[in-house]
């Protein structure tokens, strides 16, 4: 009962399978040389788990591998990291060395001083320090690679970031779950074994989701690490509700209510007062919300042109335009945190392909996975990547691409994975 069933239920044969007017695919990839950088094992002050300093090395080289501006060499690598050995460094082409120190502060407590030194001056170039214990030293090696990124980019990386995405238990059973970036720590975050999906989180944390609890309801939560709640449930039975979609304040939630006669609007509730509020109002089918970052605009499709397609309006429901994407089936907006792109999905040759609409030159362009089925896109933090679910294995899994669709990575090995979110770890 997923409104997108809906949408493709109302929408006729013939807009489906009509002719789409050509489309130009540009690939948005960087040509600048990347800097090739090695992280020898780290050292060890006073007694660490030989564990602990094996699995923060590999960690940290996992997170910089997907740094799109680093080349990670890892293989013949010189044993000594003293300054006398830098030549060595330097004739396998390395740029720089990430030396991390890794120290015991106390029974559980964990330092960690990275330093960054130019391989060919064997000046220091930066240092990074980061502070936690023995059962987070994963984390300590996340934070340590999006602290250099944010050095090489001024952009704090992702590494130390989460995905929160639903998950199919059982037939007719779906949960929230989520997972650290690497695919690793997962934890099931609801457990109210019926239809459970559509996770949005705000800034602070705070989950809200749709649930079957025994009728389409919106849950979530009211205080950061506070109780599932039952948000807003319609007092029509024939009414029913889909996809809440947090505000980037926290204050509201956007989310779709059909009123029984085949139709689907978008509504609004102020969480705090249970205020409701209509937005659009008029027949036909309005769903699939999103945000832009600050709040005053919200990007939705609509069957309103006579296909799906992709429209903007104010957060008061006032000034609707349509997006002039082209092509006859678009779906899936998802805007980019820095509010200058608009991921879709878009159906390009009998395919269901990811695509990026930049704001600023109005302009789209297709990122080329070569993935035939691509759903429910969502940007990463930093808007350098986006997720994706995709049924290119079987059952449906999570990839992250970045925007040229040259690096596609599967996230989780769980099956049955959608409409993923991506947030940083607080």
């Amino acid at each position: 009962m997923l409104i997108r069933c809906i949408v493709l239920t109302a929408v006729s044969a013939l807009n489906i399978l009509a002719q789409e007017p050509p489309r130009t695919e540009i690939e948005l990839s960087a040509t600048a040389r990347k800097i090739a950088i090695a992280v020898p094992p780290a050292q060890v002050v006073n007694l660490i788990n030989d564990q602990v300093q094996r699995e923060y090395a590999e960690t940290l080289r996992r997170d910089l591998d997907v740094i799109g501006t680093l080349a990670l060499l890892r293989n013949d690598l010189p044993s000594s990291i003293s300054s006398d050995s830098f030549s060595l460094w330097a004739e396998l082409g390395c740029d720089w060395l990430l030396v991390s120190k890794l120290s015991q502060t106390n029974r559980d407590g964990v330092a960690v001083e990275a330093i960054v030194y130019d391989v060919k001056s064997g000046k220091r170039v930066t240092s990074i320090t980061k502070n936690g214990n023995t059962s987070t030293y994963k984390r300590l090696a996340h934070m340590v690679a999006d602290a250099f990124e944010e050095f090489l980019t001024g952009t704090p990386g992702v590494a130390n970031s989460r995905i929160i995405y639903c998950k199919e238990d059982a037939p007719g059973v779906k949960e929230i779950y989520q997972a650290d970036r690497d695919g690793t720590n997962i934890i099931k975050l609801t457990n109210h074994k019926t239809l459970t999906m559509s996770p949005s989180v705000t800034r602070d944390g705070r989950l809200a989701y749709l649930s079957y609890l025994p009728m389409p309801s919106i849950w979530g939560q009211k205080v950061p690490g506070g109780p599932h709640v039952k948000l807003y449930q319609p007092s029509d039975r024939q009414y029913n509700v889909y996809t809440p979609v947090w505000s980037p304040d926290g204050s509201r939630i956007a989310f779709v209510q059909t009123d029984g006669k085949g139709n689907a609007d978008i509504m609004l509730i102020e969480v705090a007062t249970n205020r409701i509020k209509r937005l659009t109002n008029m027949d036909g089918l309005n769903s699939e919300i999103c945000w832009n970052p600050a709040g005053n605009r919200i990007a939705f499709l609509s069957d309103r042109s006579g296909n799906p397609q992709i429209y903007i309006m104010d957060d008061d429901g006032t000034n609707v335009r349509m997006l002039g994407i082209g092509g006859t089936y678009n779906s899936s907006p998802a805007w980019s945190p820095d509010g200058s792109m608009i991921a879709f999905v878009s159906r390009f040759e009998d395919n269901f392909d990811l695509f990026v609409y930049k704001l600023g030159d109005q302009s789209s362009y297709q990122i080329n996975t070569g993935f035939t089925n691509s759903e429910s896109p969502a940007w990463s933090p930093d808007s350098r990547q986006i997720i994706f679910s995709s049924t290119r294995e079987g059952r449906n899994r999570l990839y992250v691409t970045d925007l040229s669709g040259n690096r596609v990575e599967r996230v989780l090995d769980q099956t049955g994975c959608q409409q993923p979110v991506w947030v940083r770890s607080h």
